[in-house]
């Protein structure tokens, strides 16, 4: 169908640029532009298509809640995890060798 849609576009153009009369001519550059976006369009479509997951490898329920106790065990760890060390804890000087 894309390619039906290219050479349509290709006699439009090619009768809009020979012809004298400008009805004629309106209606080939309207028909040459609506090919030419009709062939992007399918272009992009066929790509999309091309390197679009298929539905039997979405991420099932029993999936979703082990990823979802996993990320809550991450969570919990992280809420446990030591303090960094600032300047507060030592004394405002992080450097002994630092001279004021």
């Amino acid at each position: 169908m894309r390619w039906i849609l290219l050479v349509v576009a290709i006699v439009a153009f090619a009768v809009a640029f020979t012809t004298g009369s400008p009805g004629l001519m309106g209606i080939g550059l309207v028909l040459g532009c609506g090919g030419l976006l009709g062939f992007a369009l399918s272009l992009a479509a066929a790509r999309i298509a091309s390197t679009a997951q298929p539905e039997a490898a979405l991420i099932i329920d029993p999936e979703i809640s082990a990823l979802r106790a996993k990320a809550n065990l991450a969570k919990a760890g992280a809420a446990t995890s030591p303090q960094p060390i600032t300047a507060a804890d030592h004394g405002g000087h992080l450097d002994s060798n630092r001279t004021a």
